[in-house]
């Protein structure tokens, strides 16, 4: 079994006892834990030696602060990990580290066991950030197509995501940051039972229900984004 230890970015600060409580888990020692530093900053720069992480015969075990972020950044850099026999572990971490200011690289990712497609985080988005693809089924109709297009420090997209499948690695606040927990990822066949006899009705009236967001998370979105961008 390999054993990897996933740091976010330079921010995300791990407590002193997480490496060895991974190591312990994976039954090796500490100093055999490979150490991927970096996470972020790598998958927005498409670094290739994150494909190579994983293969399909072995097992792994994995830690990472926040597990939901760390999986959402190697599925944006093109890591097919649900295909892969991963273990992941939640490790404590210091929050003081995301409570001063935002980190960076500043930028979304996706959830793709939660995201359903319905479009919402690309209608409320004023920098191009997202694209949508409707020839594409579910979740996979959205994708962050311009990460270094958000706003530093704007989160206000995420407040609006309906099923909470939108991540800023680098956000303070635990419901938007992935600390959440994971749910158990939804294959190709779950999302488009999901759908039922008629698709198009279903998505029509997914098409509704964006228009009656939470008027409180609404607001609150709309103040990040004057916030942080000065966009009305």
């Amino acid at each position: 079994m390999k054993a990897y230890l996933f740091i976010l970015g330079s921010r995300d600060q791990l407590a002193q006892e997480s490496p060895a409580k991974l190591a312990s888990d994976a039954g090796i020692a500490t100093a055999d834990l490979m150490v991927i530093d970096n996470l972020a900053e790598r998958a927005v720069s498409n670094d290739p030696s994150l494909l190579a992480l994983f293969n399909d015969s072995a097992e792994y075990i994995a830690g990472a602060s926040r597990p939901r972020a760390a999986q959402a950044l190697l599925a944006f850099a093109g890591v097919d990990i649900y295909a892969k026999r991963i273990a992941w572990k939640a490790l404590p971490y210091s929050e003081q580290a995301l409570k001063d200011e935002y980190g960076v690289p500043w930028f979304p990712v996706i959830d793709r066991t939660r995201c359903t497609g319905c479009g919402t985080c690309a209608d409320y988005c004023l920098f191009s950030v997202f694209k949508t693809d409707s020839r594409r089924e579910s979740s996979e109709r959205i994708r962050v197509d311009a990460p270094l297009y958000c706003k530093t420090g704007c989160p206000a997209c995420s407040r609006l995501c309906p099923t909470g499948a939108l991540i800023f690695p680098f956000c303070a606040e635990a419901a938007l940051n992935g600390s959440v927990d994971q749910p158990q990822p939804r294959t190709k066949e779950d999302a488009l039972a999901s759908l039922g006899a008629d698709p198009h009705k279903v998505l029509a009236e997914r098409r509704e229900k964006r228009r009656l967001i939470d008027p409180e998370k609404f607001q609150q979105a709309e103040k990040d984004r004057i916030l942080y961008s000065g966009v009305l």
